[in-house]
Order: structure tokens, then C-alpha cells, then sequence
């Protein structure tokens, strides 16, 4: 008899990374509301009987969907804009989205919702990805509607594009309706933050749920951090060689998500936030045992607060322990064993028989697995690995599984590339078994400087934002001081500066004058300051255009400008000269500062009295 393969659950995608095209405001295309032909169901359902793709869920449907030819963009007085698009594929039980081009600069963001869910996705400039790809996840129904706001420091500067639609069509009664991702699990899975699993809580912040992306598909399965013997929190992560057999893997865009888990033992009925690191590399692998090692391209972030889980490669089998895992791509879930042996005989898998003894045979006396599950850590009931699941019966009832063994994983490769030894002892130390690792507290420092204008004196009363993995906000005293406290070291954080005041505060009819001066070519404004002072409409250029509206808000007409707040602030380390011009870029309304590393006390800020290019306006009201 052959056993079930724990297969990945896919869903065909195609990622792949094109030079994007800039948008146009006040614009509407012809696609402003996209229709998509739907596959053909019956005949993806008669070619998954026959190829035995049995947990595939969704289908590929071709697009070509940009902020350049698709949607209806709207402009907005204060100089951001809008873009909209509503995409219909006919028949879909949900859609899922695949970005070829994917930049959203500070300050915007994405929103993406279904009519037949109150729940919306959104997403910032912290979702942006090296390689610019993207995967939005699945909305639920036939339709999705995508929202992008731009603000004005920013406009035309994001990247949008879906190449590819994934269509939604496979449902299992009594189930999640996609059969895959949050809520999706069978009911007989307790959550891991159930009492059952309470003398297991370090390991389980080592099991991360892996999105993987391959040439024919996506698909889920589950990882757990492994420790080494040099014990320096290199991000390995032990999984399943089956996880990815047969497909073409895209390993630079495969995402781990950590902390993907309900807070206590009950399901939510909202999904869970987590966090999540994108690109690994294989480092070793092997058939027989079913293991593959990867190492992740970015260490774990101090906030993750992650755990390198230990190992024991002897070779008895545990008497009792735990699996912590993904089923199905749903959050975090707890199995547990009370008896486990040597499986003397070979097993014969769907995709080829593996050798006797490679496995140890897994009953559980809580819990089970399911697809979604594979390359899931079997844990001793010490907390420390004895190998990583393959397959075997699932379901709610007399479930057993078959694990590869460590012990055989370890060394009978004959290259690096074929065990573990080379990775998981690179001090050759010989040790039979590793404790965890935690990793370390996360570092804290501190950021801050001052506001002051451009002549020296302090800005009081602004608010300085800080927005990033802590969020925060500072309002400045007389002496026009901020400081942030307990930033997270290595983070990639934005701050941004403002303050209200009344529009006539410091602009009189002597700065109409100087700046028709500066216009006229008598005598220019003599600091980037100024200008950007003068450029009230924040046009990238000083006209007779920007005097009209200074004189507006002098005779009382306006009460705010239409393009620009009342006060602009810039860093004062910021280049105001070349491509950095006022009159060539436009100032951004966030300021970035990546891979944190000390504390900052000087990211002083020059604030800029908007119409006022004689420093006349008062700092300190």
C-alpha cells in the first residue's frame, strides 16, 4: 500500500520582476473596473484527478494591472492622489494577487478588501521587498477592490503591477473556503497556546509557517529554527525535502512567517498578525531522510523574539514529545505523541520508496497533521529535535506519522550539501546533542535632536512622528527638543516633523517683495530654505503663481494653503543641492533611517515657515 505525501497546498503563481511605469494623476483607463476570463474549473478538476495535484486550490489567471493602465486615478487639493480598481474574475471563490512591481513609498499605502468580508488588508512601505515582488494574499469572492493613496511629497513615485491572478476554485465541505490558510484546519487541532503545550513555549517560537514560491505554484509548509554549535543565531531552518520535490523553487521570494498563532487556546475570529522574513538559500538535503536545511537570507529582528531550537541526533526514538506546526497554512497548531519507534521496513511514498530505518513511526495522542504540516519538527520531551515530518494517515482519528531521523540526516550524506554535520557543528565539535538558544533582547537606543529654523532659533509646540516597528510621538518645548526612546537596534524607521500655526504668522507684503525680486532675476533668495519657503504650491519652482496665493492668505482670503503645510520640515543633515534641488524634487514627508545601530542624538530638523523668506515668523507660538 502507498502512503499518503504530505504535499504542499498549491496555488499556481508566476512571480517576475519588470521595470514599472510612472502613472499619471486625473487619470482613467480603459480598464477602470477589470474583468478577467476564468479558467475552465472542470478541466483543472480532471487534470488534478489525473496528476494527483489533489491540493491544488487555485489557478493562474494572466494579468496586466498597473497604476499606468488600469483603475481611475483622482487628484486631491492637498497634491496626493487616489487610485482605484476593482478586479472581477467570474465565479472565484476568492482571488489571490501577484505583483511583478511592487514599491509603495512612505507615507502610502494599499488597501485591499472584498465585498464579502468586513476584514481589509493594508499595506505600507514596510511591505516593500528587495527583489520588488509581491504576494498579496487572497480576498475572498469573485471580487476585490484595491485602493492606493499617494501622498503629495510622493507622487508618481509608487510601483504597482499584477501580472498574475490566482484564481480560487477548490472547496472542501465543512472548510475553510479556499481549503487553505487561516481558519482552514481541521477541528481536532488545538492551537498552540493551549495548557497542553505550556512546558513547550521556547521551542515553540522556533516554528515558522514557510510560503513558498515555485515556477509552477505556491504552496505551504512548515520550519523550525535549528541551532548550531557555534551557537551565533545563524538563521537555519529545518524542513521537509519533499516540501518542494518535483517543482522549480523561486528560493529568493519563499517567506517564513513567525508568530503566526492565536493568543490563547481558543481560534480568533479575526486572523492574527505576524512577522515575516522573505529569501532563504538551501544549504543541504537529502531523500532518504526527507530533510532539507535552509538559511535565510536576513537574520531574525530582535522583535521577532525567536528561538533557535536544540537537537539530539543519537539515534533512540523519543518515548513522548510534541509537534508544533502550520496545517493547512493556518496558524500556529499542537500534536503530541506518547509512543514512537525505529520503522524497521522501507516506506513506500508516492513519489519513490525511502530506505528501512530512515523513519521513526509517530502515534499521537493529541492532535494530528495535515498538508501544510510537512517538514514540521518531531521534539523530544526535552524541547530538542529528532527529526522533521514526512508523511504518513492523517485525520481526526488514529492519526500516525513518519519523521526522518536526524541521526541519519546528520551524516550519512557524503557532501555538505547531503547532511547537516557541516552546518549544524561547523566547529566539528562531535556533539551528540545541542541546547535552544534564545535570541538576544532585543537593543534598544535612543533617537532625537532639534527644531530649529533656519537662523538657530528652536521650534516649539511640533510634533515629531516616529513610525517604524514602535510608533511614537514627541511634542516639542521651548528649547524645540525631541527625543525617542527604546527604538529597536537594526530597524528601518521613518520620522517626519509638523506644526500648526496660523497662515499670516510671519509673511507680510516685504516677502512678496523679495520673492518678486527673486523672480524678476534682481536678486535671488540665497538658501534652498528660502525657496522652499517661497514655493508655496509646491511646484518645484518659484512663480508669480506662488505670490498670488502668499497674498491670499496676507488679505485673510485663504486660511491654508491648498499644496503645503503652514510649517515644512527637512533634516538639516538633508541635500538640498543637485537632484536633491527644492526646485528639482520634492521634498519627502518622511525621512528614513535603516539598520539602526547607535543612538542618534543630533537628527535635528529645520523647520520652514511656509511664504515667510525673511525668517520674520515667530518659532516659539
Amino acid at each position: 500500500m502507498k502512503l499518503k505525501l504530505l504535499l504542499p497546498v498549491i496555488g499556481l503563481a508566476l512571480f517576475q520582476w519588470a521595470h514599472a511605469q510612472i502613472a499619471s494623476p486625473d487619470s482613467s483607463y480603459p480598464n477602470t473596473a477589470v474583468q478577467l476570463a476564468p479558467p475552465n474549473v472542470e478541466r483543472l478538476l480532471k487534470a488534478d484527478e489525473e496528476n494527483g495535484l489533489h491540493s491544488r486550490v487555485a489557478a493562474p489567471v494572466v494579468a496586466d494591472i498597473g497604476l499606468d493602465n488600469s483603475g481611475t486615478w483622482e487628484a486631491h487639493a492637498d497634491g496626493s492622489a487616489t487610485w482605484t480598481c476593482t478586479v472581477t474574475v467570474p465565479g472565484a471563490l476568492g482571488l489571490g494577487f501577484i505583483y511583478d512591481q511592487f514599491y509603495l513609498p512612505p507615507g502610502s499605502q494599499l488597501e485591499m478588501f472584498s465585498p464579502e468580508e468586513d476584514r481589509k488588508a493594508t499595506y505600507t512601505f514596510q511591505d516593500n521587498q528587495p527583489t520588488g515582488h509581491f504576494f498579496s494574499g487572497f480576498t475572498k469572492g469573485a471580487t476585490a477592490q484595491l485602493v492606493y493613496r499617494e501622498p503629495a511629497h510622493a507622487r508618481q513615485q509608487g510601483r504597482i503591477h499584477i501580472r498574475r491572478v490566482d484564481y480560487g476554485y477548490r472547496q472542501s465541505p465543512n472548510r475553510s473556503v479556499l481549503n487553505f490558510g487561516f481558519g482552514s484546519s481541521l477541528d481536532c487541532h488545538p492551537n498552540a497556546n493551549c495548557d497542553e503545550g505550556a512546558d513547550f513555549r521556547d521551542i515553540q517560537r522556533s516554528v515558522c509557517r514557510i510560503v513558498m514560491v515555485l515556477e509552477e505554484g505556491t504552496g505551504y509548509c512548515s520550519g523550525t529554527l535549528i541551532n548550531n554549535t557555534a551557537e551565533d543565531e545563524t538563521p537555519f531552518v529545518l524542513s521537509a525535502f519533499h516540501c518542494d520535490e518535483g517543482y522549480t523553487p523561486l528560493y529568493g521570494m519563499w517567506r517564513f512567517d513567525f508568530n503566526y498563532e492565536s493568543e490563547n487556546c481558543g481560534n480568533p475570529s479575526t486572523e492574527p498578525a505576524f512577522q515575516s522574513l522573505m529569501g532563504c538559500q538551501r544549504r543541504a538535503s537529502r531523500r532518504e531522510s526527507d530533510f532539507v536545511l535552509f538559511e535565510l537570507v536576513n537574520n531574525l529582528p530582535p522583535n521577532f523574539e525567536a528561538y533557535f531550537a536544540g537537537w539530539d541526533r543519537r539515534p533512540t526514538a523519543p518515548p513522548s514529545g510534541v509537534m508544533f506546526h502550520h496545517p493547512s497554512g493556518d496558524i500556529k497548531k499542537l500534536s503530541a505523541f506518547d509512543q514512537a519507534q525505529v520503522h524497521p521496513s522501507s516506506i513506500n511514498w508516492q513519489a519513490g520508496a525511502t530506505p528501512p530505518n530512515h523513519h521513526f513511526d509517530v502515534d499521537f495522542s493529541l492532535g494530528t497533521f495535515e498538508q501544510g504540516s510537512s517538514g514540521s519538527a518531531l521534539f523530544d520531551s526535552t524541547g530538542k529535535i529528532r527529526g522533521q515530518l514526512h508523511g504518513g494517515f492523517n485525520g481526526c482519528d488514529n492519526t500516525n506519522a513518519y519523521y526522518g531521523r536526524l541521526t541519519l540526516s546528520w551524516d550519512e550524506g557524503t557532501t555538505s550539501a547531503t547532511r547537516l554535520m557541516d552546518w549544524l557543528d561547523p566547529a566539528d565539535t562531535g556533539a551528540d546533542t545541542l541546547g535552544g538558544l534564545d535570541t538576544a533582547p532585543p537593543a534598544t537606543v535612543s533617537i532625537g535632536g532639534i527644531l530649529a529654523n533656519e537662523v538657530g532659533a528652536p521650534v516649539a509646540n511640533a510634533t515629531v512622528y516616529l513610525s517604524g516597528l514602535v510608533n511614537d510621538t514627541v511634542t516639542t518645548g521651548a528649547d524645540g527638543l525631541y527625543t525617542f526612546f527604546d527604538v529597536p537596534t537594526g530597524s528601518v524607521v521613518g520620522l517626519r516633523a509638523s506644526k500648526e500655526d496660523d497662515i499670516q504668522e510671519g509673511i507680510s507684503n516685504l516677502d512678496l517683495i523679495r520673492i518678486g525680486q527673486h523672480n524678476l532675476g534682481l536678486l535671488s533668495l540665497d538658501s534652498p530654505y528660502k525657496e522652499i519657503a517661497a514655493d508655496v504650491n509646491n511646484s518645484q519652482s518659484i512663480s508669480v503663481l506662488d505670490q498670488i496665493a502668499i497674498r491670499k492668505a496676507i488679505l485673510g482670503i485663504d486660511i491654508e494653503f491648498n499644496s503645503v503645510d503652514i510649517w515644512r520640515f527637512v533634516p538639516a543633515a538633508w541635500p538640498l543641492n543637485g537632484s536633491n534641488a527644492p526646485t528639482v524634487t520634492p521634498l519627502p514627508d518622511i525621512f528614513m533611517i535603516n539598520n539602526i545601530t547607535g543612538n542618534i542624538p543630533d537628527f535635528d530638523f529645520v523647520g520652514i515657515k511656509s511664504g515667510d523668506v525673511n525668517n520674520s515668523a515667530d518659532p516659539g507660538n
